[in-house]
């Protein structure tokens, strides 16, 4: 310790002070900081943390700034809220009109947080070794990390929040080609010499932009997002989280995409009691329309519509029955570069052009320990004259019209929170019907869902396929069957 009594030697002179001065000005600053530091928190949304919301009904892409009842967002991740009760049986608890007023004149960053899923599968495919399905799947039986997804969650002041999450993928290292162009599925290669470890090779992986969005809660009936959005259709694409849902995976007519899963443009939502335990949920956007090929362009100029509407009863448990509409114009193509007369112009050289129609239908209904849910979802698509394309065979893609559905019971028990569930499901397949394969599958699935902890989900699942079509070739009369277990965790 230096002291002036008991150090006669210490240099009296300001420039034998200066270490000392600097010494008491830095942890007078340290001191400071550390008290005005913002706290970021690492609470996990109520999609992810809360038992009761296996696939609650969703009409909205993100958690709500203000109660359900007042937002009409009923669905996940709800990350305003200020605690979360591990206890099992407790109610999500979120910010109230009342609290969010007296946040107005806070710190904003204060209120940024981040938190996250993530979840482990292993697969294992009981297929014959030549098998045409490994062309397109794992061939041994195999452990993935499936998705790792953060959220970034900034109240910004009492009616402004901001949102986003991402995925982080291996993708697109090691995936296959799956066009059938040729016999062999060579894989992607993204490996690339690291310039701090001698030039090793270095494998470098992807990151996936779910949503990002800025709301607005112009009132207590109606918030607007505007930025990039899940889909409000149905109850499996937007609560999506791995601890959420009860499956290991989406069912077939989810993956098919008969909605495009996420769009970028605006979205209003909000609800309305009606009366007593009935109230109304909504959801109106407009956006570019699929993001599949081109997230941040519209190349037809022609705006798709989203629509949704649910009542949701909360007097026997809680059922709710909503129906989705979406319609919009999607487009593929090249610019091309060309000369009249010497002057440079430019035009879109189109691919693939068509105007799809898609209604969803969805129920859901939670009584004690029962739950039981369905999706029905419905396509038409129509080419137009000069976007028809061509399949993998040469022939003219015909218009189509694409209809599939799948329903789920479970029951959750006492022990260790396990739910038995059992699946049944029919649905098209878009993928291989770009192929030139009109290929359709029937699934059935029996499957255990486990909660060990509130934010620990353990599952398994055995589900046997069959594929069906309108002739002998591809698929048609094949069969699929295999084992998936997955551990997930919000945190």
């Amino acid at each position: 310790m230096l002291t002036r009594k008991t150090n006669p030697e210490v240099d009296r002179s300001p420039r034998g002070q200066l270490p000392i001065v600097v010494v008491t000005l830095a942890l007078s600053f340290a001191k400071v900081a550390a008290a005005q530091t913002p706290q970021v928190h690492a609470l996990p949304p109520q999609e992810l943390a809360a038992p009761a919301a296996d696939t609650a009904p969703a009409t909205a892409d993100a958690g709500p700034s203000q109660t359900p009842a007042s937002s009409g967002e009923i669905e996940s991740a709800s990350a305003t809220q200020p605690t979360v009760d591990p206890s099992p049986e407790a109610p999500s608890t979120q910010l109230t009109d009342e609290d969010l007023g007296a946040l107005e004149d806070a710190n904003p960053q204060q209120l940024l947080k981040f938190y996250g899923f993530g979840d482990l599968g292993y697969r294992h495919f009981f297929e014959r070794s030549d098998s045409p399905w490994f062309q397109l799947l794992n061939r041994k039986p195999s452990f993935f990390v499936g998705n790792l997804n953060l959220y970034f969650d900034a109240q910004l002041s009492a009616k402004w929040r901001a949102l986003a999450e991402v995925r982080f993928t291996y993708l697109p290292h090691g995936a296959p080609d799956t066009t059938f162009s040729t016999p062999l599925a060579t894989r992607r290669d993204q490996q690339v010499a690291d310039y701090t470890d001698f030039s090793r090779d270095q494998t470098v992986g992807g990151i996936v932009l779910e949503r990002a969005t800025l709301e607005y809660a112009a009132f207590p009936f109606l918030t607007i997002k505007a930025g990039h959005w899940l889909t409000p259709y149905g109850i499996w694409n937007v609560d999506h989280g791995s601890p959420v849902i009860i499956g290991v995976t989406a069912p077939f007519i989810i993956g098919a995409k008969l909605f495009p899963p996420s769009q970028v443009g605006l979205l209003a939502q909000g609800s309305l009691p009606i009366h007593g335990d009935l109230e109304l949920a909504y959801a109106l956007g407009v956006s570019n329309g699929r993001v599949d090929k081109v997230p941040f362009e519209d190349l037809d100029g022609n705006k798709a519509i989203t629509a949704r509407a649910a009542l949701v009863f909360h007097g026997l448990g809680e059922a709710t029955l909503g129906g989705t509409l979406y319609t919009g114009r999607a487009t593929q193509g090249v610019n091309e570069f060309y000369f009249v007369a010497g002057k440079p112009h430019s035009r879109l050289d189109v691919t693939q052009q068509f105007d799809e129609l898609s209604v969803a239908a969805d129920l859901s209904w939670e009584w004690q320990r029962f739950h039981f849910q369905t999706e029905g979802l419905l396509n038409d698509r129509r080419y137009t004259e000069r976007g028809r394309p061509r399949s993998s065979k040469g022939a003219l893609q015909p218009d189509t019209r694409n209809v599939g559905w799948y329903a789920l019971l479970g029951y959750r028990t006492t022990f260790l929170g396990t739910m038995p569930y059992a699946k049944v499901e029919h649905s098209a397949e878009p993928e291989l019907q770009s192929r030139g394969l009109a290929e359709r599958v029937t699934l059935l699935t029996a499957g255990l869902n486990l909660r060990p902890e509130p934010r620990v989900v353990l599952k398994a699942e055995y589900s046997r396929a069959r594929f069906t079509g309108a002739g002998t070739e591809g698929f048609t009369g094949s069969t699929l069957q295999g084992l998936d277990m997955q551990a997930a965790w919000a945190f």
